[in-house]
């Protein structure tokens, strides 16, 4: 009788039976959004292109289109507590700060991975760091029903609020736990050094989180207007600056 295997294991052995095709990601207008299912049914597949440097290119292009299309649908839903042009606004500034967060981390990702014995290049890191965007942009999608009920139906901003920070956190720990299990797959298959170091990994995510959280400060307001209509405020501040005293959300 075989003994059960770890989670771990466990997780090996369904990452090592995922397939995807990755030529599909150039098949025609469907075929960047066929990287969805890869992210959701065969991460595995796509890992093992990201060890080997295959299309990654393909894989890059879906990722930031699923990330803009994805972020932006959750974006509009913010802007719908005062419908107009405050919408469009939204749509256009939540995919900034994911992507614009992605992009200002990808470096420090790179140069202090390297540091501690990482072997992969520059293109295959923000590979990574762009299936992290992804996974959170899709939760987001995920959730968006129930956050546009909640946006259209609820007067309270301050509920609001704190609501879609939750669902956000939600996604950034989901983004997050996929990154470090690829981190894992990635050191098991290899086997001969950490593509990802786990311990940087997890100071890495702060990193991730302070800046994005101070990205959409200076970006805001998401839910309400200001009385030019201008598209942020452009005001210096720290996001902290919000938990000390009133301000535009």
């Amino acid at each position: 009788m075989n003994a059960p295997m770890n989670p771990e294991a466990r997780l090996f052995d369904k990452l090592d039976r995922d397939e995807f095709d990755s030529d599909r990601l150039r098949r025609g207008l469907s075929g960047p959004f066929s990287v969805v299912g890869a992210l959701l049914r065969a991460p595995g597949a796509f890992l093992r292109d990201l060890r080997s440097d295959r299309n990654l290119g393909g894989y890059a292009g879906s990722l930031i289109l699923t990330t803009i299309l994805f972020s932006a649908a959750y974006g509009a839903i913010l802007g719908l507590f005062q419908p107009g042009l405050q919408t469009f606004y939204s749509a256009a500034k939540l995919p900034l700060v994911v992507l614009g967060t992605a992009m200002l981390c990808t470096p420090t990702f790179y140069v202090f991975n390297a540091i501690l014995g990482s072997k992969f290049t520059f293109r295959q890191t923000a590979s990574a760091v762009l299936f992290l965007s992804a996974s959170t942009a899709l939760v987001l999608m995920a959730f968006a029903p129930i956050a546009w009920f909640f946006t259209v139906s609820t007067g309270g901003l301050g509920f609001l609020t704190v609501f879609h920070l939750v669902i956000f956190y939600i996604a950034a720990a989901y983004g997050m736990r996929s990154l470090n299990q690829a981190r894992k797959y990635l050191a098991h298959i290899d086997g001969t050094h950490t593509p990802i170091h786990g311990g940087f990994l997890f100071l890495w995510f702060l990193i991730v989180l302070f800046v994005a959280l101070q990205m959409a400060y200076y970006l805001r307001p998401f839910f309400q207007p200001l009385p030019d209509h201008r598209f942020f405020t452009g005001e210096r501040g720290l996001f902290l600056d919000a938990l000390l005293g009133p301000s535009r959300s």
